[in-house]
């Protein structure tokens, strides 16, 4: 189980020799940082796909596109990225790969777990921080929470290994896992 799940982790990732310095050197699902979506989906497969009202509060520089159950998805049914809103080439500025664990946390801590031992191994230059179980600001009840794991490069850009767990008051959303590779620029305009 071990060997297949360090298979899985590599095939999530293509690792040059110099051990991790450059998050573009990863892929999910074959697609990363810099590469356009056009290259994986139709333009009308990106706009139908756009998440509506996501950043109601932010300036309209970038928008989530989520892709669900494509035929060449391997590893994660799902599929998101971030792209600037008025970027004709569709640049990739995130690309995350999430699964659902619909009432079972416990399975999604489980994966998370295996995946950080994984990535422990080829992230041995990054910083790595943990972040246990805190509340989720979507949910006002303070019932959700998001476990985090970030390897940081020197580059700002970072890996996220993030389990949510979602209060049964945030329903339809599930509790899920998501592997995110996530550029500084992006990173600096969420967090403004």
């Amino acid at each position: 189980m071990k060997k297949l799940l360090g298979i899985l982790v590599l095939s999530l990732f293509l690792i040059t020799p110099s051990w991790a310095d450059d998050i573009r050197d990863f892929q999910i699902e074959g697609i990363s940082i810099g590469d356009s979506l056009l290259n994986y989906f139709s333009e009308d497969e990106i706009m139908n796909n756009i998440v509506k009202g996501l950043y109601k509060n932010k300036s309209k520089k970038f928008v989530s596109v989520e892709f669900n159950q494509f035929p060449f998805f391997k590893d994660y049914p799902n599929v998101a990225a971030h792209i600037k809103i008025d970027d004709k080439k569709y640049k990739i500025y995130e690309i995350g790969g999430f699964e659902f664990f619909d009432n079972n946390i416990d399975a999604c801590y489980r994966k998370q777990k295996k995946i950080d031992k994984e990535l422990s191994k080829i992230f041995k230059d990054t910083k790595r921080e943990f972040y246990n179980k805190t509340k989720h600001s979507a949910d006002k009840s303070g019932k959700s929470n998001v476990t985090s794991i970030l390897y940081w490069f020197k580059s700002g850009d970072y890996v996220a290994i993030d389990c949510y767990d979602w209060s049964s008051t945030m329903k339809p959303r599930t509790d899920n896992l998501n592997i995110s590779l996530i550029t500084k620029e992006l990173n600096d305009w969420l967090n403004k």
